[in-house]
């Protein structure tokens, strides 16, 4: 009697990993990677932060870089173009994309003026050096007459 009701105990038996894949087929690839938010790494050197983060693809026109009111704030855009096409411009294929991201960071007691940035091979290297502590005020003791 146990074999006219088979119990499912793995969920791959009825919904393969790969079943959404084979359903939808290459429809999603468009949005692959669309929700990618770089990663960032802000390291500590004494007297000054440094941050560091890979933006492969992206432009350093499209990267915008902002420190107000004790936060960094990074954001950028990137658009993408894929063509495969004959001569005569009849589209066989076609496809553009574009993201875009926005992080802040609070990061305070930072000397504004002498913050700087490079971007090289798709590498953003962000310096913040850290304001030079000012020497508590010493006691001043007052005459009493």
């Amino acid at each position: 009697m146990k074999s006219l009701f088979p119990i499912v105990t793995n969920s791959d038996a009825v919904f393969p990993t790969n079943f959404v894949d084979r359903f939808f087929g290459d429809f999603m690839k468009p949005f692959e990677g669309s929700y990618n938010i770089p990663r960032v790494d802000i390291e500590d050197k004494g007297n000054e932060y440094v941050l560091t983060t890979d933006l492969p693809g992206v432009a350093k026109e499209d990267i915008s870089l902002t420190y107000d009111d004790d936060v960094l704030t990074l954001s950028a855009r990137h658009e993408e173009t894929k063509d495969e096409q004959d001569d005569q411009k009849n589209y066989i294929y076609k496809e553009r994309s574009s993201s875009s991201f926005c992080r802040s960071f609070p990061v305070s007691g930072i000397r504004k003026d002498g913050i700087q940035a490079s971007f090289a091979d798709g590498v953003l290297t962000v310096t913040l050096p850290k304001e030079t502590p000012q020497p508590a005020e010493s006691v001043h003791t007052i005459d009493i007459q």
